[in-house]
């Protein structure tokens, strides 16, 4: 079976507008290439260079920066968030950076209280955001378990602005964005006319229809979910990961590490955690990933470990649950 026609049997099935495709094998780009409509209204193709909202994706990058400011010496992964950040809720402030980066920080995700979701089209600050969780007491002591944990990202954007003296968005454009060539990544303002941008979708199961995604703010999102970019964009990450130009190998392999926690309640989940990445085995070999989804999108990056192979699926519709299985299916042709 060809790629094209799997994707579009995919599609089909999952009821997905469009998709975009990339595999990098050996750091060369194998394939890039898009599936089905980046804008159903307008009927504009998907392409390589379509952009979406990537949501928890965004977290590798996060992760990543947080990294090269601990490779630059500012700061400790050992560090309490408490001594960067000292306005925090008194209970956040003992919790290590680690802690944050492998969701072991026993804060509330702010995307499990029902506020959050009352609000999620209005444009509010990040400290309001953080209000629906700052009272609550944590929900275990850090380090004890495996929770995941929207707000420890979200503080861990805080993080790099308060040590890197920049806003999120020109620390990840200088460290990481233009270094590789990233022209079309970049944080998520619906205000902005973005070239190229995908509309989102849901699929409606009861009445069988695609609906568009109603407005979701990005000011709920930060550096837990905030970026756009295509998978042209995410390839030369996944080029990025096979050499020294972000991070040393050093760090590559603590991201790349399992960071069990105390109860190691992780080993119940198919997956173990490391900084940033989420780690699985599989037969092809182990992989190191993550998956995102937010109100018209889906996304997948999953990076082989062993076999030097790098799948990045792209879609504009949230109700495909598993997006990484479109990976796993390109791995049965043999690729």
């Amino acid at each position: 079976m060809k790629i094209s026609t799997l994707l579009e049997d995919l599609r089909q099935k999952e009821h997905i507008p469009g998709v975009s495709i990339a595999i990098v094998q050996d750091q060369e780009v194998a394939l890039a290439e898009g599936y089905g409509w980046a804008n159903l209204e307008h009927n504009v193709p998907a392409t390589a260079d379509t952009v979406y909202e990537i949501a928890s994706i965004t977290k590798l990058f996060t992760a990543t920066a947080v990294m090269q400011l601990a490779e630059d010496g500012r700061i400790e992964l050992s560090d309490p968030i408490g001594r960067h950040l000292p306005h925090l809720p008194t209970a956040w402030r003992p919790i290590t950076i680690r802690q944050l980066l492998s969701h072991q920080s026993g804060i509330r995700s702010y995307t499990a209280v029902d506020q959050y979701w009352q609000t999620t089209r209005l444009d509010i600050s990040r400290d309001e955001l953080l209000s629906y969780v700052a009272d609550l007491p944590l929900d275990f002591p850090p380090g004890q378990k495996y929770s995941y944990d929207n707000t420890g990202y979200y503080v861990l954007g805080f993080l790099i602005e308060a040590v890197s003296g920049q806003s999120y968005e020109a620390f990840l454009s200088e460290r990481i964005f233009r270094p590789l060539g990233m022209a079309s990544t970049r944080v998520n303002d619906p205000y902005a006319i973005v070239k190229n941008r995908a509309a989102g979708y849901s699929y409606d199961q009861v009445n069988d229809t695609i609906k568009h995604k109603p407005y979701y703010s990005p000011t709920g999102t930060f550096s837990a979910g905030v970026l756009l970019s295509t998978v042209t964009d995410l390839a030369k990450f996944a080029q990025s990961l096979y050499s020294d130009l972000l991070l040393t190998a050093a760090s590559r392999a603590q991201m790349w590490t399992a960071n069990l926690s105390e109860q190691e309640n992780e080993r119940r989940f198919d997956f173990s955690v490391g900084l940033g990445w989420f780690l699985v085995d599989h037969p092809r070999g182990r992989f190191a990933g993550h998956n995102g989804g937010i109100q018209g999108f889906a996304s997948s990056f999953v990076h082989l470990l062993d076999s030097k192979t790098t799948f990045i699926v792209l879609c504009n519709q949230d109700t495909v649950a598993e997006p990484h299985q479109i990976g796993f299916e390109l791995l049965k042709l043999g690729i």
